[in-house]
């Protein structure tokens, strides 16, 4: 750890019971925003700062460390007086009286805000680096995680499904199994590319982890690319097709656009409500390609 990034507020305190906190030091304010006199005069309380997602967990360590050596230590962020959002690391000891109860509490805090997004950046690397299957969809380069794709297949002939939605082609029966297949390019407002020889479907697993595969048509498919965590730019609310993708990454043929298959598939949208078996007529249900 860099203990060089580590800001030590080293303040002596007061704290009780009932989550009110009395300061005995200006620092309070550079972590904070708020001023000593204002915990002091219980305008704010420390529990009232802390952010509520990690408040629960907070108050459970702090228990076990009074059912324990009277010493505990949690991690949870605060929400600073202008919104802001900081990482603590609380080291702190409880004082009781001869009954039992508790007097005061006291410790340091830690801000160890860079030191959490450093984490959080490593564990965002590992989370999206991987191979990727690159292909086209209307000259634009897509990569789609090779873990979950299942095969790639040729066009083959696509029955449709009445009343479903126009990026829903229809089905196909694989090897005695009846998928969905989507046409990526119209659901993410591409263009049609329905004469393109080179056109595929690349199956892939669906959302929900029941084993249900899907079929997505893509253009063409280019190759199979490992991408570092560190190449892949995760801020994308404002690309066209943000609710779609989890990053970009440049590469030397431009920008790939990584998919994020589980929120591009839906099955409620895709699934018709009989069923997909339902779907293929009688006829063609013995059929596989």
């Amino acid at each position: 750890m860099d203990l060089s990034r580590i800001k030590i507020f080293n303040v002596r305190y007061e704290g009780y019971a009932d989550g009110s906190i009395k300061f005995f030091s200006d620092l309070i304010q550079d972590l904070t925003g708020y001023s000593m006199e204002e915990f002091n005069e219980g305008k704010v309380t420390w529990t009232g700062i802390i952010h509520p997602e990690d408040l629960t967990s907070a108050k459970e360590a702090f228990k076990a460390g009074l059912k324990g050596d009277k010493t505990y230590e949690r991690e949870y962020r605060i929400i600073t007086k202008d919104s802001g959002i900081k990482w603590i690391l609380e080291l702190s000891q409880i004082i009781c009286d001869e009954n039992g109860k508790i007097k005061t509490i006291s410790g340091i805090l830690l801000d160890t805000t860079y030191q959490k997004k450093m984490e959080l950046e490593e564990q965002r690397h590992k989370r999206l680096e991987g191979k990727y299957l690159n292909f086209l969809l209307d000259k634009e380069e897509f990569g789609l995680r090779v873990d979950k794709i299942k095969e790639i297949i040729q066009m083959v002939d696509i029955t449709a499904i009445p009343d479903s939605l126009d990026y829903v082609k229809g089905v196909i029966n694989l090897r005695g199994k009846v998928i969905p297949v989507v046409d990526l390019g119209l659901k993410l407002g591409l263009g049609n590319q329905d004469g393109d020889n080179n056109r595929c479907i690349i199956v892939t697993e669906m959302p929900g982890g029941n084993g249900r595969l899907a079929g997505i048509i893509a253009d063409s498919v280019l190759d199979i690319s490992f991408v570092q965590g560190h190449e892949i730019d995760d801020a994308v609310q404002e690309h066209l097709h943000a609710d779609y993708i989890f990053g970009l990454a440049k590469t030397d043929r431009g920008v790939r656009i990584l998919l994020d298959i589980d929120r591009t598939l839906i099955p409620e949208e895709i699934i018709p409500q009989g069923g997909l078996e339902n779907s293929i007529p009688e006829n063609e249900r013995n059929s596989s390609h």
